[in-house]
């Protein structure tokens, strides 16, 4: 994956200044943060944990995206498999909850998504015996990444269609506002774009 993360600066450094914006935004939603602000649109429907979960998988990226052949693929396969069974869990509790009426479903959904991200990057990085720098991984292994990637930017782009995108921000429990949205599209994006590097490399 390294390999081609090096090859293609642009979209390198443009995604990873989405991520550094995402992070920007979604830390400024945390309450160790947003003491300043004064009634914020978006704090009745706010989500800790997921803003906590959103921002480290911000930092993760920015990790491979800035230091493709340095990163130490067993400490960053060691970070995502802790966060997918920490999202597991969270996910489980709140699925339990909604069942007994006391979560609402955006709640579980925000953080199911945030689970398929987890593992979709811990599946481009070592679901198939690869490495940061090793080589592509076998075709029967690339085609379904690749579909998961256009999922992932199918996702992102009907956030901006006028159609579906009050109920798909309803169902994924974003409020109606940029800072809530583009973190979630930046996240759309750099899971794809890790996706399609592990299975073009």
């Amino acid at each position: 994956m390294g390999g081609f993360v090096a090859q293609y600066p642009v979209l390198r450094w443009g995604i990873a200044a989405g991520f550094v914006v995402a992070a920007v935004l979604v830390a400024g939603r945390l309450p160790v943060f947003a003491h300043g602000v004064v009634g914020g649109a978006s704090r009745p429907a706010a989500d800790h944990e997921s803003d906590a979960a959103h921002l480290l998988m911000c930092l993760v990226m920015l990790a491979m995206l800035v230091f493709p052949m340095v990163a130490a693929p067993d400490a960053l396969r060691g970070v995502l498999t802790a966060m997918t069974v920490v999202y597991a869990a969270v996910l489980a509790g709140r699925v339990w909850a909604w069942r007994n009426g006391d979560c609402a479903p955006a709640r579980a959904a925000t953080i199911g998504y945030h689970l398929t991200a987890a593992t979709a990057m811990l599946w481009s990085m070592s679901g198939h015996g690869m490495s940061m720098a090793m080589d592509r991984p076998p075709v029967g292994s690339s085609v379904p990444m690749l579909v998961f990637a256009a999922l992932f930017v199918l996702d992102a782009v009907l956030m901006f269609v006028p159609g579906p995108i009050s109920a798909l921000r309803h169902a994924s429990g974003h409020a109606m506002t940029p800072a809530a949205v583009i973190p979630h599209v930046v996240m759309d994006l750099g899971t794809a774009y890790m996706l399609a590097a592990a299975a073009l490399n």
